[in-house]
């Protein structure tokens, strides 16, 4: 069986809070859903590069999200599953990624330490 299918297929766990929290700020564990990509006001090229970059990659709004993985020490970078794919992005460049989180256990940390 594809798991990437059963993953998307697999209904969200106890629903979506409220929170919308940047990627770069979240652990192993989290799970969400893009809400937006966006670039800071005023950035320079090379930042609007980035995110255009991201937005072809996958990280669209409505797409399901979860941190995978983090290096250590420090947390950078951190693997990242959405849709099928996989993909290793530094905190800078996840930065731009909003999620909207699932929410998470009792006693689970997936948020900023």
């Amino acid at each position: 069986m594809d798991s990437c299918r059963a993953w998307h297929e697999a209904p969200l766990a106890s629903g979506q809070t409220d929170a919308i929290w940047s990627l770069a700020r979240l652990h192993k564990g989290a799970r969400g859903v893009v809400s937006a990509v966006a670039d800071e006001a005023g950035a320079d090229a090379v930042a609007v590069a980035g995110v255009r970059r991201l937005i072809e990659l996958g990280f669209v709004a409505g797409e399901r999200i979860e941190v995978i993985a983090e290096l250590r020490p420090g947390g950078d970078p951190i693997a990242v599953r959405i849709g099928c794919s996989i993909f290793a992005l530094r905190r800078r460049e996840a930065q731009a990624v909003l999620v909207q989180l699932e929410q998470q256990p009792q006693g689970t940390a997936a948020l900023e330490r």
